[in-house]
């Protein structure tokens, strides 16, 4: 079964060498035995049993097996499309937003079986093609992020009293519109808050800075231009919002430490 909220989902006990990758999409890998020790944008995170980890599309990262058997579950999720699906709307939060005392780590052992088990449904739901498989591939998400929630609620950003969510619909309209001409002030404006406020509630809430946030979506989406089409850079640094093709190149080298052709070069093999 084809899911909207999940591009790949697998179970793996192979082995792994160190090699440093981006992902298109947000990615979730749950550790049943063994230790694994990632290095996301620079900070180290030891992975061990019964513990969950999340990278955003946004982050370079490297994985070393520390102590095999290295047994996990990994799972390429649309963020999009699970923020749509649940009623919720910071559980989703979790693969996009890096709040304050944000831990890409986070130990399950406190819920025993469970994490595993639900990882186990979640994969036969999701090869399935069962009535309603869609319907459960989304509830079991959904129950493994309220154990996400429930043993590190400081990875979810909470909206403020006042600010109504939005936030969250700021950060919504950056997400479909990044390639337009977007201004702060006018983001501002449009919703109806005062310049300075935005930024410092953007920031604390999302991560990033809306100016920031804007640079990461142009780059994330061409990342996926670099590596599923034949566009020139010139051609890839307008379509993602970038008015130089110079100002793109340099972007593109200071987050992910490489050259857009380089990328290309890495991502086509």
């Amino acid at each position: 079964m084809k899911s909207a909220l999940l591009s790949q989902l697998r179970y793996s006990e192979a082995g792994q060498p160190p090699h440093s990758h981006f992902h298109l999409s947000c990615e979730m890998i749950f550790v049943c035995e063994g230790e694994a020790e990632f290095l996301i944008d620079g900070r180290r995170c030891p992975a061990r049993e019964n513990s969950i980890v999340f990278i955003s599309s946004y982050e370079q990262h490297e994985v070393r097996i520390v102590r095999p058997p290295y047994r996990r579950y990994f799972a390429m999720v649309q963020a999009g499309e699970l923020e749509r699906a649940l009623s919720s709307p910071v559980l989703p939060g979790i693969f996009k937003n890096r709040p304050e005392g944000f831990s890409h780590c986070v130990s399950l052992s406190r819920f025993g079986e469970e994490p595993e088990r639900l990882f186990r449904r979640l994969l036969e739901e999701s090869e399935s093609g069962a009535p309603y498989a869609e319907q459960m591939v989304k509830n079991l998400l959904e129950q493994i992020l309220v154990l996400v929630f429930r043993a590190c609620p400081q990875n979810f950003a909470v909206e403020e009293h006042g600010s109504g969510g939005r936030i969250r619909e700021v950060q919504q309209y950056i997400e479909e519109h990044f390639s337009e001409d977007l201004r702060i002030a006018d983001l501002a404006r449009n919703f109806y808050m005062n310049h300075c406020y935005l930024t410092h509630l953007f920031k604390k809430q999302v991560g990033y800075s809306p100016k920031q946030y804007i640079q990461l979506n142009r780059l994330s989406y061409a990342k996926e231009l670099l590596e599923t089409t034949s566009l020139q850079v010139s051609q890839i640094a307008v379509q993602c919002g970038f008015g130089d093709v110079n100002n793109f190149i340099r972007a593109f080298r200071e987050w992910f430490g490489m050259p857009p052709n380089h990328f290309r070069q890495q991502a086509q093999g």
